[in-house]
């Protein structure tokens, strides 16, 4: 099947990003109409409900902080009920330009993909050296263990096949989570493609914990390649 404007959903992740959603649903929507669109609030201690509620995006408004990987769960989970069959994710902080959107349908419509990841510019001059270190490592080791080349493990901007993920049970809540599905996707022999996207990092802020995550990271990378 491929994707296309009327059959694809937007799934935007939203923690404690209310000075960015309302530019980044202005463009979103210049692709997607409201309803197509699902914020899923992981329990935001600022304003973001609020502006997502003005705005008339579909909101998903958790009360427990659970993680992205939980956010992007329940918003995969909402969009099927609702009949889609691909759901963009993007990230709410406007690190992803929307304006990338076609390039991802093209990407998976030539190539039947199950999941098509945004490829970022891994150099100085568009993104911080220790990012650099930590996506080139991640997706090297990914890249391994799935036994595709996987370019940019690590980035939010993607396009997924829901098909694909039907009766998968996932082990994380959080940033790991989309370690886990690049995994469980291979291991269903389904196809992963990545396309360029624009490289944006403007000083906003990260929730990734160090060592915690670099742990959980590899805690999940060894149980998918035992099980």
């Amino acid at each position: 099947m491929k994707a296309d404007w009327k059959n694809t959903a937007v799934v935007v992740p939203i923690y404690n990003s209310e000075k960015y959603l309302t530019e980044l649903f202005k463009k979103i929507t210049k692709y997607f109409s409201l309803e197509s669109i699902f914020a899923v609030n992981d329990a935001s201690e600022d304003n973001s409900n609020e502006v997502c509620k003005k705005i008339g995006v579909k909101l998903i408004d958790l009360k427990i902080n659970c993680g992205k990987g939980n956010a992007l769960q329940v918003g995969f989970k909402e969009a099927i009920k609702k009949g889609y069959k691909f759901a963009f994710t993007i990230d709410s902080d406007l690190q992803h330009n929307p304006e990338d959107f076609p390039s991802f349908l093209q990407k998976q419509n030539e190539l039947a993909l199950e999941l098509v990841i945004g490829k970022r510019d891994f150099s100085h001059k568009k993104m911080p050296f220790h990012r650099i270190c930590s996506n080139t490592l991640t997706s090297w080791v990914v890249s391994r263990a799935s036994k595709q080349k996987i370019l940019d493990s690590q980035c939010g901007f993607r396009l997924y096949n829901l098909k694909i993920l039907e009766g998968m049970n996932f082990q994380t809540k959080r940033y790991q989570f989309e370690t886990e599905i690049i995994l469980k996707i291979a291991k269903k022999n389904g196809k992963v493609g990545f396309t360029p996207i624009e490289t944006i990092y403007d000083g906003q802020k990260s929730y990734i914990s160090g060592w915690r995550d670099i742990k959980n990271f590899i805690k999940i990378v060894l149980y998918e390649m035992k099980n």
